[in-house]
């Protein structure tokens, strides 16, 4: 078994024996009936084109002088082919070959008759006209002119191979000459501008090292100036117009409302900021220490509010706690005009 397989595969290529093993040729053309077959030998046998041997194309289209010979020799040969063919051949007139055709008409009567076509009368008589010859049936008209078959009938083979050849070309057009490039045009020549020698330095022409420059003489650097010192910026001046002694008591009594419209009555005459200054007791060892502040500001803004009853503005009125120190005991209430 494996030498019959050996043989098969040796005696034939390895593709066609598995093609054949397999069952895939079974729907390969028969080479025998197959068109184009012989084609298809014939152009394995040939050499494979060389590309060596197809001619360049041509570098420019054809120029004007060679478009002109080609469309006269277009012209020429359309005048030689139409001499060769002779004249066209007569027709019958338009309204004859209508006539002709309706039952009764009399025969149609040719337009014209060429001159070659008369023959001599003879003594014995013109000689009869001849009988027109029966129409072929439409079957064989169909069969024979037309080339049509009959229902049924098998079409005719048709060639294996083809005989179709390559044209050959009659003439290749040649590139166009190259022409020259113009000649350059005559410029007149641009004067050179005159270059003017200039000395030589003094240094180059003597050759000789010159002594280096004497050092820069630089004045003393002084001291560094002294740093201006920053000037502290002064508070506004303060003047207390008035003083309220209401430390028992959160609201300003009888004999303070009359400071008040006295503070009021000069606020009048020279509006200016006004400040509330209540001054707060040194806090005690128990409880919060700053609860005698929050009574100092709510000395402060009781004393506001009466400015503002006495018609002082209230955005010109501030108000502040500060501690008590010397004269300036805890529960009394100063009233200041700022800058």
């Amino acid at each position: 078994m494996l030498a019959a397989l050996g043989i098969a595969l040796g005696g034939c290529g390895a593709v066609e024996t598995y093609r054949s093993l397999a069952g895939v040729d079974r729907n390969d053309p028969d080479p025998q009936t197959a068109p184009f077959s012989g084609n298809l030998a014939e152009g394995e046998a040939r050499p494979y084109p060389n590309l060596a041997s197809v001619p360049p194309p041509p570098v420019r289209a054809t120029s004007t002088t060679e478009r002109q010979k080609l469309a006269q020799s277009l012209v020429a040969d359309r005048a030689a082919t139409a001499a060769s063919a002779g004249p066209p051949p007569l027709r019958p007139a338009a309204g004859a070959t209508a006539a002709a055709g309706l039952p009764g008409a009399p025969p149609a009567t040719p337009a014209a008759t060429p001159p070659d076509a008369l023959a001599p009368s003879s003594g014995a008589g013109s000689p009869a006209a001849p009988t027109a010859a029966p129409l072929p049936s439409k079957t064989a008209l169909n069969s024979a002119q037309s080339g049509r078959r009959a229902a049924g009938e098998p079409p005719q083979p048709g060639p294996l191979n083809s005989d179709l050849q390559m044209p050959d070309v009659r003439s290749v057009p040649e590139p166009e000459a190259t022409r020259p490039p113009p000649p350059a045009p005559a410029l007149a020549a641009v004067p050179r501008p005159a270059v003017v020698a200039e000395p030589p330095p003094a240094a180059v022409a003597s050759a000789v090292p010159q002594p280096a420059p004497p050092p820069p003489v630089l004045p003393p650097i002084g001291p560094p100036p002294a740093p201006v010192k920053a000037v502290p910026r002064s508070a506004s001046a303060a003047t207390t117009v008035a003083t309220l002694a209401i430390a028992g008591a959160t609201e300003p009594g009888d004999q303070d409302r009359a400071q008040i419209e006295r503070v009021a009555a000069l606020y009048k005459d020279n509006p200016r900021a006004v400040r509330v200054l209540a001054y707060a007791a040194p806090p005690t060892g128990s409880g919060d220490p700053l609860d005698s502040y929050h009574a100092a500001l709510e000395r402060a803004a009781a004393v506001a509010k009466a400015l503002v009853e006495a018609g002082i503005p209230a955005s010109k009125i501030h108000t502040e706690a500060a501690p008590a120190a010397g004269a300036r005991a805890a529960g009394r209430v100063e009233i200041q005009f700022t800058q």
